[in-house]
């Protein structure tokens, strides 16, 4: 049975319904809205329990945002309904997305012989560095990235990556791009289908989470020399972090390898 496709969207969000709505029915693909969690609406209480505010100051850069906080908390969501509902996976989107014409022939090879235990990211800005890890035809690859790209504008994951990430996703305090970046605290290792078949659309450029985390960061850190500061120790602590995970992506490279095509 084909995976779901579901699209966050907040509720209110007509334009981007409707441009999604056009991107995925040209294209004939079957999907679902899922209405995204609007952070402005979440009280201190759910706040609390979903974000870990003390481990943020240690981990990341800025406090997150409440738009960033119910991006997260959407995606843990679906997270939950995969394992719930027993699905074998899901396609899941973020509506300011656009695809071009060999998307769904891109998620029908992935669905083929799916990665079981990984994350299979569907956008990057720029071409991806790493190890081939099988081919998807047309001068497809997905590779293993020696650096995860952000953002998680789409991405497939079958059901035992979705138990993983909900394992040890909450609380979290990173936004959920930065947390997948660290693809070593879940055990969920990440692939990138090279080159992508989604990009970010025109309404990308008109998000509410963009504004909300410039503003969260101009709050926590009053100059602009605090800023950089944090930046920079967080980006040493990452590359670090990343330099010690080696190993265990020649692992998963391995084990995927060997699932996927059969030899290693």
């Amino acid at each position: 049975m084909a995976w779901p496709v579901y699209v966050i969207s907040l509720q209110r969000a007509s334009q981007r319904r409707a441009e999604c709505s056009r991107a995925l029915d040209s294209l004939g693909m079957p999907f679902a809205f899922f209405d995204a969690i609007d952070g402005t609406c979440l009280g201190e209480a759910a706040v609390t329990a979903a974000y870990d505010s003390q481990r943020n100051a240690r981990n990341y850069k800025r406090p997150l945002s409440l738009p960033e906080i119910g991006c997260y908390l959407s995606h843990h969501a679906l997270w939950t309904r995969i394992v719930e509902q027993n699905l074998e996976g899901a396609v899941i989107l973020e509506d300011d997305f656009e695809a071009d014409a060999t998307f769904r022939q891109v998620l029908d090879q992935i669905q083929s012989a799916p990665p079981a235990g990984a994350l299979i990211k569907l956008f990057s800005r720029k071409p991806v560095m790493g190890v081939t890890v099988a081919s998807l035809g047309d001068e497809r690859r997905l590779v293993a990235p020696n650096r995860v790209p952000g953002l998680t504008l789409g991405y497939a994951l079958d059901r035992t990556a979705a138990e993983m990430l909900l394992a040890n996703a909450l609380p979290f305090s990173r936004p959920l791009d930065m947390d997948i970046k660290h693809w070593w605290e879940f055990g969920l290792p990440v692939l990138v289908v090279d080159p992508p078949p989604l990009r970010v659309g025109a309404l990308g450029a008109r998000s509410c989470i963009g504004p909300s985390r410039i503003a969260a960061a101009a709050q926590a850190n009053a100059g602009a020399m605090s800023r950089f500061m944090a930046n920079l120790r967080y980006q040493l602590d990452y590359n670090l972090q990343l330099f010690h995970a080696r190993a265990d992506n020649r692992r998963a490279v391995r084990r995927l390898r060997e699932q996927l095509t059969g030899h290693g």
